[in-house]
């Protein structure tokens, strides 16, 4: 009976807080809501500490614009670019944000057309790969063609200060078409990593680690832990509960 009562009273709290637009209110209760809350206060001081007001912010990934809201409000003279795949959500990002250019592209290691999952009812879940964690009753899913491009065709002539990677597993990927602007810019990059996403595309935490340190690139949670070297990476970070991680380029010896 104890067990039920607190399941209802994380739902009832869960619910409250969805509806109050108080994700905090979940998070007093639920240690997963707690730790997701966590990263996002550390996301936002990322921002408020990285971009000038006038720097460039990529957001790939934007889904609705929840990390692209704090990054406009903090470089509100900056020229910011968002690459959102699913046609609904990339016209509510134009129609929000006016002064962004919003892009209805998906990013990856190379250009083309490819098959997109678009869960309707949990659209933070979809992807180039089906999640398997998502059930047809869940997710109501349906496919699509998306256009494919790389950062680096994409961004070409821009030098972003941060860069924001969320696509379900595929970060290896976006990695990859983009070396020459990490090489060149060398942004910080704020990055979804689950490896059992990754491996939906064939990736590996190694992976990651490896092509961010050649690039000259230490990994650390988005809440300061690290930096993580590449076995302690692979592991995950200490309660396995990290899923935001922030790049940050090693400093220039020139002037």
């Amino acid at each position: 009976m104890g067990l039920q009562a607190t399941a209802f009273a994380k739902r009832a709290v869960g619910a409250a807080s969805r509806h109050l637009d108080r994700p905090e209110l979940l998070a007093a209760v639920d240690a997963g809501a707690r730790s997701a809350e966590q990263e996002a206060i550390a996301i936002r001081a990322v921002l408020a500490s990285t971009l000038r007001s006038d720097a460039t912010y990529v957001d790939v990934g934007a889904n609705r614009g929840q990390i692209l809201r704090d990054a406009v409000r903090v470089a509100p003279r900056g020229r910011h670019v968002a690459f959102e795949p699913i046609p609904e959500l990339a016209a509510e990002l134009a129609g929000s944000f006016p002064g962004v250019d919003c892009r209805q592209t998906a990013v990856g290691a190379g250009a083309g057309v490819a098959e997109f999952c678009h869960f309707t009812r949990m659209d933070g879940w979809s992807g180039l790969r089906r999640s398997p964690e998502v059930s047809d009753e869940r997710g109501h899913p349906r496919y699509i063609s998306v256009t494919v491009s790389t950062l680096e065709a994409e961004l070409a002539g821009l030098r972003p200060s941060v860069i924001k990677i969320d696509v379900e597993g595929a970060e290896l990927a976006a990695f990859e078409g983009g070396r020459a602007v990490l090489a060149e810019a060398r942004p910080v990059v704020i990055f979804e990593h689950v490896s059992e996403a990754a491996a939906l595309y064939g990736a590996t935490s190694e992976g990651v680690w490896d092509l961010l340190s050649e690039l000259g690139y230490r990994i650390f949670s988005v809440t300061g832990e690290g930096p993580f070297t590449r076995s302690e990476f692979a592991r995950g970070a200490p309660g396995g509960s990290v899923v935001n991680w922030l790049a940050t380029p090693a400093q220039s010896t020139s002037s």
